[in-house]
């Protein structure tokens, strides 16, 4: 069976509810894409700094942390699906208001509650993906997911750089970039009628009621799960010093227009869809364990490539290589952490994870347009590389050493 055919196959047999989450995943993976490739050079565009631009993009991780939390009591008193509304419709609000309102007060507030708003959609991927689908399935149904999350990722990333270089024609840089960000935010429509159309679990939607905040959180930390939360703080931290400003940095590095930084991380968000689609093969070939260390370890050499100056063939293909290795093992640790907790923790543990890995990417963000400004554009690439090696350790501590998870080896 091709590749493509199983992409198709764990779908087509994935079930109504899992197809129009995934209607959800990919347009989130649009708006993502604008944010990414946009999102920093409009800041530039309209004056900002990169203290000032760091400190924005921060703000909106930091809210993807803090939300994190809140999610959980949003679930519990509202439920699953009436908790999406309010996530997605907040964010078309709060993205329209920090796009257009460029007081920087309202760009603040406004960014800080997209982030937190965003984090309830992304808690609740996980346990949702893992409630329905089995052992069998659920490495698939979690890389399908995150296939056409990256599908989004790539189209948006190369449609939108050209559609802004086109509407900068018309009106200005700040014009085309704003524009472009509109639309994406737009978009955002499209999932509430997406998720009418799914019925939740009411198990899944109430699995934590009665413990709420702190108390459920410190009901799943254990020696695994507090190892697996060190892990995601390290990648975190090493992620927010470098992929908010990638397409500053290529900008900056190749002195080239929207649409060259558009395509240089469409392609690589090429190579992130390709490797997804790869993911459920080699993960079964190697064992997940080695199969997600091998991903991590290998990325590392590419990683350190883009901090060298390159022109933008050389520039493309590392971060292709990177984004491919680094991204296509997450659909499986994912799937993998999952398996820390019983089924009716899985939504606090995720949500203690993305409070963990967003907290630190918002202080990463922050430090990182600190470091750029202070010392050079090269800089954090070196400090990512020792945390991303840190990181690979400890998966190794928490599930290559450990008998009870002799079965994802």
């Amino acid at each position: 069976m091709s590749i493509f055919t199983e992409f198709y196959e764990i779908v087509h047999n994935a079930g109504k509810n899992v197809q129009h989450f995934m209607v959800c995943v990919f347009v989130n993976g649009l708006v993502m894409a604008a944010l990414s490739v946009m999102l920093g050079i409009y800041y530039t565009n309209i004056g900002l700094s990169e203290v000032v631009i760091g400190s924005l993009l921060s703000l909106r991780t930091l809210g993807n942390s803090i939300g994190a939390f809140f999610a959980i009591l949003l679930v519990q008193n509202f439920g699953t699906k009436r908790a999406l509304y309010i996530s997605f419709s907040t964010m078309l609000v709060c993205g329209l208001a920090f796009t257009n309102l460029t007081l920087l007060p309202v760009m603040q507030a406004a960014s800080f509650l997209f982030g937190v708003s965003q984090a309830i959609f992304v808690v609740v991927q996980a346990p949702f993906y893992k409630k329905y689908s089995d052992e069998k399935t659920v490495v698939g149904v979690f890389s399908a997911s995150f296939v056409l999350n990256n599908i989004a990722m790539f189209s948006g990333s190369f449609l939108f750089g050209r559609f802004s270089d086109i509407f900068a024609g018309f009106g200005g840089l700040v014009f085309g970039s704003r524009m472009v960000l509109n639309i994406s935010f737009v978009l955002l429509a499209v999932n509430l009628v997406a998720l009418s159309k799914i019925q939740f679990n009411l198990e899944f939607s109430d699995n934590s009621r009665g413990k709420g905040g702190i108390k459920a959180y410190l009901s799943v930390l254990n020696r695994d799960s507090g190892l697996y939360m060190l892990k995601t703080a390290l990648i975190g931290l090493g992620a927010g010093l470098i992929v908010p400003f990638f397409s500053v940095y290529i900008k900056h590095s190749l002195n080239t227009t929207d649409s060259v930084v558009g395509t240089i991380m469409a392609f690589a968000q090429f190579g992130t869809v390709l490797g997804g689609l790869l993911t459920p093969k080699l993960s079964r070939r190697f064992g997940r364990v080695r199969f997600v260390l091998i991903c991590q370890l290998m990325s590392i050499p590419f990683l350190i490539s883009i901090s060298f100056p390159q022109g933008a063939f050389l520039m493309a293909v590392s971060f292709f290589f990177r984004n491919s290795l680094m991204n296509m093992a997450n659909p499986v640790l994912q799937s993998m952490a999952m398996d820390l907790v019983e089924e009716k923790q899985r939504t606090v543990m995720s949500s203690i994870f993305s409070l963990t890995d967003n907290l630190l990417r918002a202080l990463g963000t922050q430090a990182g347009g600190i470091i750029m400004l202070a010392v050079s554009y090269n800089a954090p690439y070196y400090i990512t590389v020792v945390l991303y090696l840190l990181s690979a350790v400890l998966i190794y501590c928490v599930f290559g050493r450990n008998e009870k998870f002799k079965h994802l080896r």
